[in-house]
């Protein structure tokens, strides 16, 4: 592995009331996120590397061992500098213990389910890739040995919930923010994993309450067929106990609002929804703009999607595919 410190800072705000939702412990059985270990730096050490000719960035809480690693995959036309930049999960990540490793896609997009394309042809490659960085980065004495969280936004979010759906037993839990579910029968939940899912309901690119259709004539550079937002998130939920939703703003003049609901077994968490009411396709709270993101839609500022992602992984029972059906 090759390796360059890059620039990192401080972390930022709090998470307010509204991201403890996904982080305190409740009658439904989840617990709240564990506290760091005593060394552990708000400050993420960040190296570079270098996978079967992919490029992807490492940022760790120093040199703590064992850390559970959150796999945060980039949007279609973006980078793996251009996600941390954005999300800047690594910064909320070390706080808490975690690592986060932002790999990049081959060709500038993740194969989210299992059309065969030109440098896709058994259309499972980027699952497959996926397996390797995971077993690579366990040989670092920094990452632990367990299932690992999924992160991704739009195109990536769409990766995350494929891998999660083929990989259950590799997978603590799967947040996806502008993601929905392939229409690919073949990509369903094979196991029991948890999903955090951020959608906004004005989004311009996958719109919430239908996905993207079916294209008969579908083309090796078109967009994936996905299902709607409720229709993913009930995938994963598999006839969970339903609550909510519940609405709140907490900043009344960023032009949206959130609704949240949740589903539970007698395992815990199973699935939570936050539809961001008039958000566009777009990571709320971003740091910096995506490429292309220019008419995208309204950045929410109701809630820190990097701080959720966090606690949502650091609360989910390290299970992966055990707790479960699929759907």
């Amino acid at each position: 592995m090759t390796s360059r410190t890059l620039t990192v800072g401080l972390i930022g705000l709090a998470m307010t009331g509204l991201l403890a939702s996904c982080g305190s412990s409740g009658d439904d059985g989840t617990t709240g996120p564990a506290d760091p270990p005593a060394d552990v730096t708000a400050d993420p050490t960040c190296t570079d590397g270098s996978l079967s000719g992919r490029h992807y960035i490492l940022c760790t809480a120093g040199d703590t061992p064992d850390e559970t690693v959150l796999v945060a995959l980039h949007g279609r036309g973006s980078s793996a500098a251009e996600m941390q930049a954005a999300t800047e999960l690594d910064r909320d990540a070390a706080a808490r213990g975690l690592a986060v490793v932002y790999p990049d896609a081959s060709d500038g997009r993740w194969a989210d389910d299992t059309f065969a394309r030109p440098g896709h042809p058994a259309g499972d490659e980027d699952v497959r890739f996926l397996d390797r960085l995971i077993e690579d980065l366990r040989s670092d004495p920094r990452i632990g040995d367990e299932p690992v969280g999924m992160v991704g936004f739009s195109n990536g979010a769409s990766m995350a919930l494929r891998y999660a759906a083929e990989r259950p037993d590799q997978v603590r839990a799967v947040v996806s923010v502008a993601g929905q579910l392939p229409r690919d029968a073949a990509v369903r939940p094979a196991g029991r994993v948890p999903l955090l899912e951020v959608y906004g309901m004005a989004d311009p690119i996958r719109p919430y309450d239908t996905g993207i259709p079916d294209a008969p004539d579908r083309q090796p550079d078109g967009p994936t067929p996905t299902l709607p937002t409720q229709e993913t998130v009930a995938a994963f939920a598999d006839g969970a106990d339903h609550e909510g939703p519940t609405a709140t703003d907490p900043d009344p003049d960023d032009g949206t609002s959130v609704q949240t609901e949740r589903w539970t077994d007698g395992a815990g968490t199973v699935a939570v929804l936050h539809t961001v009411v008039d958000g566009g396709h777009t990571w709320p709270s971003s740091h910096a703009p995506f490429t292309g993101s220019e008419g995208f839609g309204t950045v929410s500022r109701d809630l820190d999607a990097s701080a959720e992602a966090v606690a949502f992984v650091l609360d989910a029972a390290p299970a992966g595919g055990g707790g479960g059906s699929g759907g």
